[in-house]
């Protein structure tokens, strides 16, 4: 008898990490569109202000790619979303701090589940169970 293949829709935990990650790529892109727009960055030298942006989109990026590479069952986003969201964890009490609460917390909590969750047995097999269907 044929076993029937198991069904290839990732688990509600990766599904979790992948729209965790990918709305924080969207709020990068929307600091780089504000930074762009905002009166009060115009304080701010156009080389900076260019850099900034910059650096704002390729972190979008780099977040869309690591959110695509764990829904594809990669290995190689765990990495980097270990430090992405330590990153994040860190910044966010920065802005807990100057009494940007609603910012910090977002923070905090977003860094902080994805971090609990790269390390939960369901991504883990997801991971796993995609190593092994592209290697046999």
């Amino acid at each position: 008898m044929q076993q029937t293949p198991q069904s290839t829709r990732p688990s509600p935990v990766v599904m979790l990490v992948v729209a965790v990650v990918a709305g924080q790529a969207i709020a990068l892109i929307v600091n780089a569109i504000l930074t762009i727009i905002d009166p009060d960055s115009q304080e701010l030298p156009p080389s900076a202000m260019i850099f900034l942006t910059f650096l704002f989109v390729l972190g979008a990026i780099w977040l869309l790619a690591a959110a695509r590479g764990v829904y594809r069952g990669r290995a190689w986003p765990r990495g980097a979303l270990v430090v992405a969201e330590v990153l994040a964890v860190i910044v966010s009490f920065t802005y807990l701090q100057m009494g940007d609460i609603l910012v910090g917390v977002a923070l905090l909590l977003s860094g902080g589940v994805v971090l609990v969750t790269l390390f939960t047995p369901a991504l883990n097999s997801h991971l796993v169970q995609r190593r092994n269907r592209n290697i046999g």
